[in-house]
This record gives structure tokens, C-alpha cells and sequence, in this order.
């Protein structure tokens, strides 16, 4: 499986030199008051946040190249082509929803601000409220992109799922048990039901802002006749399981 993460941390750098070039350019080359102070700190602001999402990414890459080149999985899972798609569309809606209420969130106040300058400072205030509408209109085209490439990569993805104790990966997306950005609650099993197939519940919390939490649920299903490997995955990551816990008669030394 390639590990595409790391095509994410050199697209990141990318953006971090483009837009630390242009806060260069527009802080000795524009006018302040014309508009270039304004240009200047939300491409710095950028620059700041593309150096989190490469160091994120990087992290990610990190964590991914050691679940595949480790000797001592939890389980290594392969799903038909049908399953496969049903969880992709059920993780595309969840990612749509996830990427709406961020651009409400950031575009509301992006919004507003430009409002501020275009309103009530007169120079330079129009030319930067305009610039900070289009970057609005540049996130709202991305978050409404970027499902639909998320939806597609996971479509043409190898349909498996890797289980580690640092990390998970699951249709070529990686995600680490421990991050700066992002940690791990529980672990839980759920078990089958006439509506919903055997599953391993993985719950994370990932900071999105200074202060703005969000949860958010890997469901990786769980192949015919892997109920007992999974009932251990659960036991030897501490999680919770929907009866009674007790340590599985199976499950190899190594992992005790």
C-alpha cells in the first residue's frame, strides 16, 4: 500500500513557502494602507497554519510507514468491493457535514471581518475586505471539493484495514491514536444487529481551533469470522466492549 501521506506533507510545504512568499512581497512591495498590511497578515496567518498541517501530515506519514512495515499487527483485514463502498459513502456524508460546519464557523467570521474593513476603514478597507471575500470563496469551493476527493480516493483505495497499537488504517487513511491535533477516547465493539453489521467503533477528538473540539467515529467492520480477533483488538486497547470484559484465552502473548 502506498503511503500517500507523504504526497500531503510536500503539497503542505508548498502552500507554506507560497504564501510566506507572498506575505514577503506584499509587506515590502504594496502599500500598507493601500491594502498590503491586510494581504500580509492573513498570508502569514496561512503560512502559520500550512507549517501545523505539514508537521500533522508528517506525523501521519510517520505513524503510517510504521503500522505497514510492522512484524506485529492487531489484524490486517481485506473487505469486498460492496462493503467497501458503503462505508466510504457513510464517512463521505460524515466529512461533508464535518467540512459545513467548519466553513460556518470560518467563513462567518472571515465574512464579518471583511465587512469591518469595507464599511468602516476607509483606506485600504475596500481592497481588503475584498480579498478576504474571495479567500472565503476559495474555502467554500475547498471544503465542498475536498469530500469528493476524499470520497474518490477511498473508492480506488486498496479495501483494507490495519490495526495497530499506535494507529489505524483503514482504505489508505491513517490515523494515529496520538497526535498534537488529534487522540483516541475508547474503542468499542458493536456488536450485529438486523440494521448494522459487526463493527470495531474507533472515537477520536481532534482540535480544529484554538478552543473548538470535534468527535468523530472510524467504524471498521468487521469480517466473517473475526468476531473473537476484534473482541481482543478492543480488550488489548483498553476499550469497551457491549458485554461482559474479560481478557480473550486467544489472544497472543505478545500482546499482553
Amino acid at each position: 500500500m502506498e503511503n500517500h501521506e507523504w504526497k500531503r506533507v510536500y503539497a503542505s510545504i508548498f502552500v507554506v513557502v507560497f504564501f510566506a512568499a507572498i506575505c514577503v512581497a506584499a509587506f515590502n512591495f504594496v502599500d500598507g494602507m493601500a491594502g498590503g498590511y491586510a494581504i500580509a497578515f492573513v498570508s502569514f496567518f496561512i503560512t502559520l497554519c500550512g507549517i501545523v498541517v505539514a508537521l500533522l501530515f508528517f506525523h501521519r506519514a510517520r505513524v503510517m510507514d510504521a503500522i505497514l512495515n510492522s512484524n506485529q499487527l492487531l489484524a490486517h483485514w481485506v473487505y469486498p468491493r460492496e462493503i467497501a463502498r458503503k462505508s466510504a459513502l457513510r464517512e463521505y456524508q460524515e466529512f461533508l457535514e464535518r467540512n459545513r460546519a467548519m466553513f460556518i464557523l470560518i467563513g462567518g467570521m472571515l465574512i464579518v471581518t471583511a465587512l469591518v474593513f469595507i464599511i468602516f476603514v476607509e483606506d485600504g478597507g475596500l481592497a481588503t475586505g475584498l480579498f478576504l471575500l474571495a479567500f472565503t470563496l476559495v474555502l467554500f469551493i475547498i471544503s465542498r471539493i475536498t469530500p469528493e476527493l476524499e470520497l474518490d480516493r477511498a473508492l480506488k483505495a486498496p479495501h483494507e484495514a490495519f490495526l495497530a497499537r499506535n494507529g489505524i488504517i483503514y482504505e489508505g487513511a491513517v490515523y494515529p491514536f496520538r497526535s498534537f491535533m488529534m487522540n483516541i477516547d475508547e474503542v468499542s465493539l458493536q456488536k450485529a444487529t438486523p440494521k448494522k453489521n459487526p463493527a470495531l467503533i474507533f472515537s477520536f477528538t481532534q482540535l480544529v481551533g484554538l478552543s473548538i473540539i470535534q468527535s468523530f467515529d472510524i467504524v471498521v467492520p468487521i469480517p466473517a469470522g473475526e468476531e473473537d480477533t476484534a473482541n481482543g483488538i478492543v480488550w488489548a486497547l483498553r476499550g469497551k466492549v457491549q458485554e461482559e470484559e474479560k481478557e480473550p484465552e486467544f489472544f497472543p502473548v505478545f500482546f499482553r
